[in-house]
């Protein structure tokens, strides 16, 4: 049985961080995912080291222990607890381990007694550069990839130039150096950052690199909280205010128009299968920004866990289930 036992088990794995996987992994497969995060990923034992990390071999859970964890609707998952090796890995690494391995092969992340499902939130996708590039770099780089724009939002963006369809913010101070705002999306770059393992093992000679983040606009709560103020009179005992509401239903109260697909109002879409969809395509527009630019610029393409991304697809959940 090893380190644990029936009794301290799910107090060790609540504590986490752990993955709680949906069938035994493959040892292999495990790794490959490991290397994800940290090409010098290596097994040791029935174990994985990883970034300063052990990757615990898999655990079968059954449903007792599994109501313990708080994991709802649940009979049966596999628990790959992942333990510091020595001090605490930099900026929680380990935490990121459990909830990258738990995207990529469909399950729960448990850390502190909270149970995560990862692919609810698949964050900014980023690139890993050794050093802040100049706009003259990456510009040509983005290609309209932001969504070209006509004119410089000068409320948003007081101090941007347009640039070739680009809004280019030089702001160099503090950790942010340039933004980048295209009609969809933003480019944030950072610098200063604590260079992760995705990146060590390609530039083992540094201590800090830069990072790009790709991110999207959300114009659909700057509609909302419009449609809050206008209507909140008329929200009152509504049970639910505009601010917090569909963009879809904030536009039918209002009576503006909201053209809506008529395989849905026919009932033979499902409304948030359309809204997965909508998700899922935009999650891969931003990884696609991010794979062109790590190429254009000899960068490394990762998820907001830190695992690298190869091809676009690599950003969706479940790619190794």
């Amino acid at each position: 049985m090893g380190w644990f036992s029936n009794l301290l088990l799910p107090g060790r794995l609540r504590t986490g961080p752990t993955a709680l996987l949906p069938a035994r992994p493959d040892p292999k497969t495990l790794l490959a995912v490991a290397q994800l995060a940290d090409p010098e990923a290596r097994t040791d034992g029935d174990d994985i080291l990883a970034g300063g990390s052990r990757i615990q071999s898999p655990v079968e859970l059954t449903g007792d222990v599994l109501a313990k964890l708080g994991v709802p609707d649940e009979d049966r998952l596999w628990a790959c607890r992942i333990a510091a090796e020595g001090p605490l890995p930099v900026d929680f690494f380990d935490k990121s381990l459990a909830e990258g391995i738990a995207y990529r092969l469909g399950g729960w992340s448990l850390c502190q007694g909270e149970p995560l499902d990862p692919a609810e939130g698949g964050g900014d996708p980023l690139v890993y550069l050794p050093a802040v590039p100049e706009p003259e770099e990456i510009l040509p780089a983005l290609g309209g990839l932001l969504g070209p724009v006509e004119a410089v939002d000068t409320e948003q963006w007081p101090e941007g130039e347009l640039v070739d369809g680009v809004v280019h913010v030089s702001i160099r101070g503090g950790r942010v150096a340039d933004v980048y705002a295209g009609e969809g999306l933003i480019l944030t770059i950072e610098e200063g950052h604590r260079i992760p393992p995705v990146a060590r093992a390609r530039w083992p000679y540094l201590t800090e690199i830069a990072i790009a983040r790709v991110s999207s606009i959300d114009r659909t709560e700057e509609m909302n909280a419009e449609d809050a103020g206008s209507a909140e009179g008329a929200a009152e005992g509504a049970g639910e205010t505009d601010a917090h509401a569909p963009a879809e239903d904030v536009a039918s109260r209002h009576g503006a128009d909201a053209p809506e697909d008529p395989l849905i109002t026919a009932g033979i879409v499902d409304r948030d299968m359309v809204r997965e969809d909508d998700a899922r395509a935009e999650l891969l527009g931003r990884a696609l920004v991010a794979v062109t630019l790590a190429n254009a610029l000899r960068g490394i393409a990762a998820d907001s866990r830190g695992f690298q991304l190869v091809e676009p697809a690599d950003v969706l959940p479940g790619g190794y289930a």
